[in-house]
């Protein structure tokens, strides 16, 4: 057994065993027994025919034949009991029974071969002595090393076999009955110290086996609670990530809420001691934002809801998009951001890759202090790779692997929130997983990297236009132009109706379609922009209350949708109104700008309903 202090193999005496191991080595030494008992029976009675020639004229040959006859009848009930306890269960054979009745037997022809030494002992021929003695020593050492097994078996049958000749020859006196008696007794001796070492290593064999065998079940046993553990803990994972995607809608409801009053303050603050106090809430907002939709985004695909919607879309419209978008950031860091025009087509899930390549194009910023980052699309082959390339301090080759990670950032061991949650290229591996679009990355320390994502190559005459494909302008004039916001929390209608007052626009607010129209009609004026929140009371949605108030009109209403929800439906569904799409929380700069763009893009209508 294994010492558990200095982890050193040590023998154990068959006294230390525990019961249960006991009879399992008893069992395992049995079995052992009658594995070798048709070769031992075969020689048993091939020696025994050797006798009985070797000795027909000597003896009388009556005696021989009886004495052949009981060895026959001993192996015809042997055969019988060996036959029984091939068919016997493991169970059965595990009975301490056929341990006892393995060791009579084996009294019983060790009594049989004993008698041989006495009847087929010949006083006065030496030669036949010799050959007696030698067929004797010969079966107690071949025995010995069957039989040592099962120390019980070669106790009885050794000493019965050898002892009965040995004393004869010591009777019988002179020189060459004691030299005929010596090696008898030498044999002896040793077959039976040989035979108590032999048992000793196959019971601490046999020891060792179980041993092993109790730990691969305990191992085994360790593996399944584990397994069972890891799926407990995935399966508390999926509804944590579950939980988080169904409940983003209300999770994103207050910082929503938060970013529009603290923008209506801003516009109220005179002094600057406190205006800078207001800019300080402002940035949060946006920080708070920022990795407010990362932990959402990488809870989504965790919980497995973002399902891909591939289609065959036009890259230049996404790359001119991310341009508007991430050009102003780049320039306030004093970067330059080159997209190079492309004109191939992919197919693959537009907003899910427009999703990879803003965390991309974010990234590369945050880690770029000089030069700058350039984007393009190259076809190769069947495939259109898209790169983003950055001039930034670029990644050592070990830490390649972990920056995908999540939560890990380089370069940023006192976690400042300027620099992130460390989700973003967390997000990117999963998206590009579930695209199955093989994400690469190059890179040099000091001389920047390269991501790209490789993706099918599409077709021309199915291509479609990728969501939201026009960038939002510049916000512009959008003073006294009439604008109905509706959404079921009063906080996020008071903090619009005093943003889009202090935006000097004429608003109306409602909780529903039904408030909304009564208000219009009070107003007497025909609506601008209708704001309305996906999720409304008593089961209806945003999408509703703008086909109905469109109907109403009679006239496509500039609309935009603002949501928390991220999926690819909401996407298709803004495709099929024609209205914006704008997911919470919704940062004020950016909803003025997209509103002055949704007010460019149709005439102002007649003022009178």
């Amino acid at each position: 057994m294994t010492d558990p202090a200095t982890g050193s193999t040590v023998a154990v005496a068959p006294s230390a065993f525990s019961a249960e191991r006991k009879r399992q080595i008893r069992t395992e030494q049995i079995r052992s027994l009658y594995q070798q008992f048709p070769s031992t029976t075969t020689g048993s009675m091939i020696a025994g025919a050797v006798m009985l020639l070797g000795f027909w004229n000597q003896r009388p040959k009556m005696v021989l034949l009886v004495w052949a006859a009981v060895l026959c009848l001993y192996h015809a009930v042997r055969v019988r009991s060996y036959f029984r306890y091939c068919k016997a269960t493991p169970e059965e054979q595990a009975d301490p029974r056929w341990g006892r009745g393995y060791t009579l037997a084996l009294a019983t022809i060790g009594c049989i071969w004993g008698s041989a030494g006495l009847i087929m002992f010949v006083p006065e021929s030496l030669p036949h002595q010799a050959l007696l003695a030698f067929l004797l020593y010969g079966i107690a050492m071949v025995s010995m090393t069957s039989l040592s097994a099962y120390a019980p078996a070669f106790y009885c049958f050794i000493p019965l076999t050898l002892l009965p000749f040995t004393v004869r020859m010591l009777l019988a006196g002179g020189d060459d009955h004691l030299f005929l008696a010596l090696p008898g007794i030498i044999v002896l001796l040793m077959a039976l110290a040989l035979g108590r070492e032999v048992n000793k290593l196959i019971t601490e064999s046999l020891n060792k086996r179980f041993e092993n065998l109790e730990l691969i079940v305990q191992l085994r046993q360790q593996m399944q609670a584990a397994d069972a553990a890891r799926g407990e803990a995935e399966v508390a994972n999926r509804a944590k990530s579950r939980f988080l995607a169904a409940a983003s809608h209300d999770l994103r409801q207050p910082l929503h809420a938060l970013g529009l009053f603290a923008a209506a303050l801003d516009h109220k603050i005179r002094y600057p001691e406190v205006r800078s106090i207001v800019d300080s809430i402002n940035t949060s907002v946006a920080a708070l934002e920022t990795l407010f939709n990362e932990l959402l985004d990488i809870s989504k695909l965790d919980a497995g809801v973002i399902e891909p919607h591939p289609a065959h879309f036009e890259v230049q419209p996404l790359l001119a998009r991310l341009r508007a978008d991430f050009e102003p950031e780049a320039r306030q860091h004093g970067l330059k951001l080159k997209v190079a025009p492309s004109r191939t087509l992919v197919y693959s899930d537009p907003i899910l890759v427009e999703r990879i390549l803003r965390n991309l194009i974010s990234n590369a910023l945050r880690y770029t202090s000089s030069g700058g980052v350039v984007i393009g699309a190259r076809r190769r082959g069947d495939k259109v790779r898209i790169e983003v390339r950055d001039t930034g301090v670029g990644i050592d080759a070990a830490e390649r692997e972990r920056i995908f990670e999540e939560f890990y950032q380089l370069g940023n061991p006192e976690r400042h929130s300027k620099k992130g949650l460390g989700l973003g290229l967390a997000i990117v591996r999963r998206l590009a997983t579930l695209l199955d679009c093989p994400l690469d990355l190059r890179s040099a320390p000091g001389r920047g990297s390269m991501f790209s994502i490789a993706l099918p190559l599409g077709r021309h005459h199915r291509a479609q236009s990728t969501a939201s494909e026009a960038a939002p302008a510049p916000a512009g004039d959008i003073a006294g132009r009439f604008i109905v916001v509706i959404d079921d929390e009063e906080a996020i209608l008071d903090g619009m109706r005093v943003l889009l007052g202090q935006w000097r626009c004429d608003v109306v607010t409602a909780s529903g379609t039904e408030e909304a129209l009564a208000k219009i009609g009070e107003t007497g004026r025909y609506p601008d922009l209708i704001v309305a929140d996906y999720r409304l009371r008593e089961n209806e949605t945003g999408v509703d209350s703008i086909m109905r108030m469109r109907n109403e009109f009679g006239s496509e209403i500039p609309a935009i949708l603002v949501t928390g929800s991220t999926t690819p439906d909401r996407t298709l569904e803004a495709e099929r109104g024609r209205f914006h799409l704008l997911n919470k929380p919704v940062l004020p700069d950016k909803l003025r700008a997209l509103i002055s763009l949704e007010l460019q893009r149709s005439p102002a209508p007649p003022i009178g309903i």
